[in-house]
């Protein structure tokens, strides 16, 4: 499992192409930023610092300091553009200072008027695209659980009863709230956070978060995104219907799965990201659905520390071995509901791969 912090050697070697003195973020709150430079949930706002090899944080004094690895970490209440110069000073009185072009405004005017002159950079986004072994491993723990979960839907809707059109299990009926803390209960045992992801949806009925009543005959899906001990995230979503009698949502079903195939095809290093985004919106469509009102347009992108990160499958992002994706196919209609097939893809040196083998059908009873 990954452990300490992530990201120096790519800050170093941003700060030389640029012939910049360091580098400064500014990481708040549950930022994953902060716990991929760290190693560590900080949990408030730290000051980042890289200059010389060297990682310095600074923490406010409401908090424990915290024990970070390779880090010094000082403890103070300046206002973090502040703090960021005064550790800066300690290198150079001026110059290139790299920072993610999320830096607080404030902050920035700080440092500028501190005799520095900020340049933006994507040097911890790219290097957070890329997953090590390690990261790799932990996705992997998270997408088990997360199969779990869907699993134990699974498990519920194939022993669930029909009464007066409503689903029945363990003596009551089964509502999408009903359903959904029985996945929850699952992702806890597994040892992961459900991190507030969890969703069932019924047809087209309800909002999101209502308990709704489940029926024989409609499209109901089942997605979860965990997230693991050491951070990272899982995505699963699976799409259900009880005793099925075919139509729109088997022809739906049919359209997300044959896309989710082409991931299969086009993820290979080397590809551009953005082609296999619209690839998987290409082939959902070619089974006579509406590419602008019943295609999704989010059809995933990195996956890690966060749901959404880089690369990001609009633009034209080389894909490079060790990305990890989210890859979503999904249909929806006002009518008919949704059906939605999400799973988690490794870009590697020998071909993309999904993330663990959970099945894509229909019927619960299968699983």
């Amino acid at each position: 499992m990954p452990s300490g912090p992530r990201g120096g050697s790519a800050i170093d070697a941003a700060i030389d192409d640029s012939d910049a003195v360091a580098f400064v973020a500014i990481v708040r709150g549950d930022d994953p930023t902060g716990r991929y430079l760290t190693g560590v949930e900080l949990g408030v706002e730290t000051v980042y610092v890289r200059a010389a090899g060297e990682t310095h944080l600074r923490v406010p004094s409401t908090v424990d300091v915290p024990d970070v690895s390779g880090a010094s970490v000082r403890v103070d209440d300046k206002p973090a553009g502040k703090a960021a110069a005064a550790i800066l000073a300690n290198y150079a009185e001026g110059g290139t200072v790299l920072a993610p072009r999320t830096i607080p405004h404030d902050a920035a005017l700080h440092l500028e008027s501190a005799g520095y002159e900020l340049t933006s950079t994507t040097a911890v986004r790219d290097a957070r695209a890329v997953k090590d072994a390690d990261e790799r491993e932990a996705i992997e723990a998270v997408q088990r659980a997360a199969t779990r979960g869907i699993e134990r839907a699974a498990s519920i809707l194939a022993d669930a009863t029909v009464e007066d059109d409503t689903l029945v299990w363990a003596d009551a009926p089964l509502s999408t709230e009903r359903l959904r803390r029985q996945v929850n209960t699952t992702l806890a045992i597994e040892g992961v956070d459900t991190a507030g992801a969890t969703d069932v949806t019924a047809g087209t009925r309800g909002e999101a978060g209502s308990a709704v009543e489940l029926a024989p005959g409609e499209p109901l899906v089942v997605s979860v995104a965990p997230r693991g001990p050491a951070g990272y995230r899982g995505a699963l979503a699976r799409t259900f219907v009880v005793d099925a009698d075919g139509g729109w949502e088997r022809r739906a079903h049919v359209a997300c799965d044959a896309a989710r195939d082409v991931a299969l095809v086009e993820a290979n290093v080397g590809a551009d990201a953005g082609f296999l985004g619209s690839e998987i919106r290409a082939e959902t469509a070619a089974f006579g659905f509406s590419m602008a009102d019943e295609v999704t347009r989010d059809v995933g992108g990195g996956i890690g520390l966060a749901v959404r990160e880089a690369p990001k499958l609009d633009g034209d992002t080389e894909l490079v071995a060790g990305n990890v994706l989210r890859i979503r196919a999904a249909i929806t209609h006002g009518d008919h509901g949704r059906v939605e097939l999400t799973d988690v893809l490794v870009v590697g040196d020998d071909g993309p791969q999904f993330v663990g083998d959970a099945p894509t059908g229909l019927d619960p009873s299968r699983w």
